[in-house]
């Protein structure tokens, strides 16, 4: 003989515990998203500032934005950034395993425009969201 009510409660019970929570909102998924999306013009501008290896540029856009990457984002933005000639990688002195990476001559005027490009476009956005208010 079956007991229902028993076999009800252990239906509601697994059916509690199954129950998928309601995603946690994360404050900082815009930001995470307009650096992932907006990775290139970040490392061109991080660049700009001075050389760095690929693994210090990891940490440094942890350390600004609070966005961890990983370094096959990095690294792979990196290559086609030297392929395309806007960015060289040297070895450092005395250590053959870091490569810094840095600006062309001929990439510099190529980033001074990307940059100012993403900086207009960006304040358009914002000034036409503005304007909702």
């Amino acid at each position: 003989m079956r007991d229902w009510n028993s076999e009800d409660k252990i239906i509601e019970n697994a059916q509690a515990v199954l129950e998928i929570e309601p995603p946690k909102l994360n404050p900082n998924r815009f930001k995470e998203n307009i650096v992932k999306s907006h990775l290139e013009v970040i490392v061109l501008s991080m660049l700009v500032e001075m050389p760095i290896s690929g693994y210090d540029l990891i940490k440094e856009i942890l350390a600004r934005y609070n966005v961890f990457l990983s370094q096959g984002t990095v690294y792979s933005l990196l290559y086609c950034l030297k392929d395309e000639g806007i960015i060289r990688a040297e070895f450092t002195r005395g250590d053959m395993r870091t490569k810094r990476y840095s600006i062309t001559q001929e990439g510099k005027q190529i980033v001074e425009k990307r940059i100012d490009e993403f900086i207009d476009a960006g304040e358009s956005i914002l000034n036409s969201i503005k304007k909702r208010k």
